[in-house]
């Protein structure tokens, strides 16, 4: 058994250093003792009879022994069999208080449970599976939703679960084919966390659980007609295994030898996905938080929610593969009443715009998602499906032609595309369903034209012509004229950066009118088991970064497969072609027609080098024929030649910046590296460069430390650089932006290049709180001790001696989380600006809110202030502050009395008589902490003799009240006494 930090041999959950003990856990324990008092030194079967007299006293006493021998079960695997037999013989309720907290246990701290528990808990399982225990579904249904898609690895705990899990249901066949709500939510389940198991590790796994789905898909599928469209999409996502490719070859030429009701595959499509299903592929505390998120949190205010969230479950390649999951719960589950809609809490396609942001580079996952906000287009039916489910789709793409019309264009072309590429077969249903939704957002007002959409001037005129030829109906008048040969529609590439917070106003301020929600009587049902409870997050929820526009892509196909696509062999994805030629979209081929013959055959033969690897003489070729021929490419051409560029130098960025590999360029094999030197001395590949990093978000950064690790002299070129990216307006926004892209991508070169940073841009990140947020919300205790050590060497400054600027940074920390706020004081400790320079700002905050800046600056003050105005400003603080003043004041005092008595005297002469009550407050509390009468010894008694003259001013500092003197003056009468002043002069006659 493990142990834990409190000294227990029996634990059920693991604890953090700063948590309590859980709630349920102590009850459970308590239980636990009450069955040890009542069975110890008993035989076996006095204990039997001496337990089932006891459960027969009360209902009570029956729920402490159930639950007290479950305890036993979970914590010790030695007496799980007898316990579990006991609780058989002894149950008066058919073991449904111990099914109710299993069910508990799993939904609300499965997370949090030990390695044995959580064993233990799949062993129970099984047993009362096997026992025949009515409820023993429930705990199934539980553990289901508990099995994540996309963050498992190899030597995770959840691996065990999900083989666990489908091995009990297996051995129980019979049992699990008289459910058939589990059979639903279980096939459902598994071709979710299918595409996770892609690790050759896994293989055993992954044909286990592709022999139960088909096997249950075939033998069960007119039972799962309330899983709808989206077995659908799940199964198109597992479409290239050889087995569900049979599935799919029968379920579209003879659907009726699966399912006699089955006439074509377009049925099921038609069918509304029940809302229990998609719930149940997000984790309850993904729920939790979820409904928090869009239910309370207010626009302008989510940055932290948002950023702490993808932190916490999107911050890995991998768990980017629930995104699609995510938006469907949205979509499907979500519907936020009129009240919430016509309010500032963050709206829905707001948030779904920002997942989508997250997927860039990721070209099947962002694929996936988009299809996953478009799929109850297909074949909407008004009287069958729900406005809310479509909502978000429609308010992304209008929301988001003002300032990101590269999201609309993606999405409409998008839309568009799917409608011909989804499956030929169901072309003509599948723009019957896309039209009905339409016309039901138009009758139901949720938005008031789509004129706006479709005829968008942010697009150009490609698009526009596609839409009219998908959408003629909405085009009454004489048919537009066929566009003139040029280039396709410029549509962005699936990884764009696409929403911000600053879209809100498209929003509020347009005309689109609220959605009346539109509920059923199933819905209704579902939505009592589906909505989780609030929960306050402490974090951060961060969307505001700029998007770059990509290269085209040539079609909506790509990164889901289309049913029309489903073949036996699986389809390797390359660059290159039949006979060497390079793959590319239509798009892709009509906008490099429109570039010179020599530069377009250069360019193709960047593609086409050999095992991948550029040679950087060719990308020499490139940069002197855009020296020759800038003037004729344009800006599309350029964008063209980028975006080529960008393709053939994937891999190459992807290897990350390595300062060692520009050691010696001339030996260096690398492109990128060839480049950034080379645009260090010339403007055409400069030009080049800045194309380049609309494609590639990784250019800026490289660029930047080329230059600040082996260019210093030429960093004017990396400023030119910025001013030519029309993405970031200024300096400092594009500096922080290509910061954040270094450190989540190579982190200790961000912190290795930090001093070099700060020095040569040290008045563009005067005051700068967003790089200080990105250090501190990446830095670890490794790079936090390298970074106090250079700071406190004076290698460079990150606070500096401004006073205001001080202040501003202090200020801006306060919202960050308790870590991060203390690395902010430790490099303020370690940088070490004078007290009194930090002292305004800590006068400014709550005592009762900014618990960890006030800790940060209790230690910030053990050092010493420099001169009398410290001094002033530690007496000035208001009175919720005396503590600090005390400690601080205390250690001043007693290490240098002289030194600080003439600051403290200096400083009571000059008080007025507003401040002067703050202070003696100060100092009354202050005398208790000092060392004998060390304050008014020192300094010839300075201190004392301003006090005198403070009491002998009777006209200005003496009060009375009830003929009683004011406390403090009678504090400084008493001071006066320690220390008389010399008597006045007497005035001779």
């Amino acid at each position: 058994m493990s142990e834990t930090r409190r000294g227990t041999t029996a634990c059920l959950f693991s604890y953090g250093q700063l948590e309590s003990k859980d709630e349920t856990e102590e009850w459970l324990e308590k239980c636990h003792r009450t069955l040890g008092s009542i069975t110890n030194n008993l035989r076996e079967k006095e204990v039997y009879n001496q337990l089932s007299e006891k459960v027969s006293h009360s209902p009570q006493q029956h729920e402490e022994i159930t639950l007290a021998l479950l305890y036993s079960i979970l914590t010790d695997p030695n007496s799980a069999s007898k316990s579990y037999h006991t609780l058989l013989l002894i149950t008066r309720d058919s073991m449904a208080q111990l099914v109710n907290m299993c069910e508990r246990i799993v939904m609300e701290k499965m997370t949090k449970l030990q390695d044995t528990t959580r064993l233990q808990l799949l062993w129970l399982t099984r047993e009362m599976v096997g026992s025949g225990v009515a409820g023993a579904d429930r705990v199934c249904f539980a553990l289901l939703k508990h099995l994540p898609a996309g963050n498992i690895g190899t030597g995770d705990a959840w691996v065990y679960v999900a083989e666990s899990l489908l091995n009990i249901l297996l051995d129980h066949q019979e049992w699990l084919e008289g459910l058939p709500a589990l059979v639903d939510s279980a096939v459902f389940t598994y071709l979710s966390i299918l595409p996770s198991h892609s690790a050759q590790s896994l293989a055993s796994l992954r044909q286990q659980e592709t022999n139960f789905c088909v096997s249950m898909l075939r033998a069960k599928l007119t039972d799962m007609q309330p899983i709808g469209r989206d077995l659908l999409r799940l199964l198109q996502g597992v479409a290239r295994i050889p087995e569900f490719t049979e599935f799919w070859r029968d379920l579209l030429q003879q659907p009726q030898t699966l399912s006699p009701q089955l006439t074509d595959v377009h049925q099921v499509l038609s069918r509304r996905t029940s809302r229990r299903f998609i719930a149940g592929r997000v984790l309850p505390e993904v729920e939790i938080k979820l409904n928090f998120l869009l239910s309370k949190v207010k626009f302008g205010q989510h940055k932290c929610y948002q950023e702490w969230f993808q932190k916490k479950y999107l911050s890995t390649p991998e768990s980017l593969l629930i995104v699609p999951e995510l938006v469907r719960f949205v979509c499907c589950v979500i519907h936020p009443p009129n009240e919430i809609l016509q309010s500032d809490i963050v709206p829905r396609w707001a948030f779904i715009g920002w997942l989508l942001s997250l997927c860039q580079g990721k070209h099947a996952v962002l694929a996936n998602a988009k299809l996953a906000l478009f799929y109850d287009w297909l074949a909407y039916n008004p009287e069958l499906d729900n406005i809310m489910n479509i909502e978000p789709g429609i308010l992304l793409m209008t929301n988001s032609l003002r300032q990101h019309p590269q999201l609309s264009a993606m999405l409409i072309d998008f839309l568009c595309r799917l409608i011909t590429t989804f499956s030929p077969g169901l072309e003509e249903r599948v723009r019957e369903g896309v039209l009905a939704a339409f016309r039901d957002i138009l009758s139901k007002e949720v938005i008031l034209s789509v004129e706006p959409l479709f005829e968008s001037s942010r697009f150009d005129d490609g698009l526009r012509q596609l839409i009219r030829s998908t959408f003629p109906e909405f085009y009454p008048q004489a048919p537009a004229p066929q566009p003139e040969p040029g280039p396709h529609p410029s549509v962005p590439e699936d990884n764009d950066v696409i929403i911000t917070s600053s879209d809100k106003g498209a929003e509020g301020g347009s005309t689109e009118k609220p959605v009346v929600i539109v509920s059923d009587e199933e819905e209704e049902e579902e939505r009592q088991g589906v909505q989780g409870e609030d929960l306050e997050i402490i974090g951060a929820f961060s969307g505001d970064e700029e998007g770059k526009e990509g290269e085209p892509h040539g079609g909506s196909s790509q990164g889901f497969v289309a049913i029309a696509e489903i073949s036996p062999e699986p389809v390797e994805e390359g660059v290159e072609g039949v006979d060497g030629e390079v793959e590319m979209g239509g798009e892709e081929e009509d906008r490099l027609c429109l570039l010179p013959e020599s530069i377009r055959e250069t360019l193709l033969s960047l593609l086409l080098d050999n095992e991948g690897v550029v040679q950087p003489a060719i990308l020499d070729e490139v940069v002197q024929m855009i020296r020759e021929k800038r003037s004729v490419l344009g800006e599309e051409g350029m964008s063209v030649v980028g975006g080529l560029v960008a393709r053939a130098l994937e891999q190459d960025f992807a290897t990350g910046f390595r300062p060692e590999d520009t050691l010696s360029l001339r030996e260096s094999e690398r492109p990128s590296m060839a480049l950034c030197k080379c645009a260090s001395e010339d403007e055409s590949a400069l030009a080049l460069l800045v194309s380049l990093s609309d494609h590639e978000p990784s250019t800026g950064y490289f660029l930047l430390m080329f230059l600040l690790h082996h260019y210093r002299d030429q960093l004017s070129k990396y400023k030119d650089f910025t001013s030519q990216c029309a993405i970031h307006p200024t300096l400092i926004s594009a500096l922080v932006a290509d910061l954040k892209e270094c450190v989540e991508k190579e982190s200790s070169l961000f912190f290795d290049s930090l001093p070099l940073i700060y020095k040569e841009f040290a008045v563009e990140l005067k005051h700068c709180e967003e790089l200080l947020s990105v250090i501190v919300a990446n830095i670890d205790p490794a790079h936090l001790q390298i970074l106090m050590q250079q700071l406190m060497v004076r290698d460079f400054a990150i606070f500096g001696n401004d006073k205001a600027g001080i202040e501003h940074l202090i200020e801006s920390s306060l919202g960050l989380d308790s870590f991060e706020q203390f690395c902010v004081w430790q490099l303020l400790c370690a940088e070490g600006p004078d007290a009194s320079l930090v002292i305004p700002a800590i006068g400014k905050f709550d005592a009762q809110e900014h618990h960890e800046a006030l800790s940060g600056a209790i230690l910030f003050l053990r050092a010493e202030a420099s001169g009398l105005l410290g001094v002033s400003e530690l007496f000035s603080l208001p009175l919720r502050h005396s503590g600090l003043v005390t400690a601080a004041g205390s250690r001043w005092i007693n290490a240098k009395p002289s030194k600080y008595a003439k600051y403290l005297s200096h400083f009571l002469d000059k008080s007025g008589k507003d401040t002067l009550s703050l202070t003696l407050t100060h100092l009354q509390n202050l005398l208790q902490y000092l060392k004998g009468n060390a304050l008014f010894e020192a300094a010839d008694g300075a201190v004392a003799k301003a006090l005198c003259k403070l009491f002998s001013a009777d006209k200005y500092y003496r009060e009375r009240r009830r003929g009683v003197a004011h406390p403090l003056l009678v504090l400084a009468r008493d001071l006066c006494r320690l220390s008389p002043p010399n008597p006045p002069p007497r005035r001779e006659e």
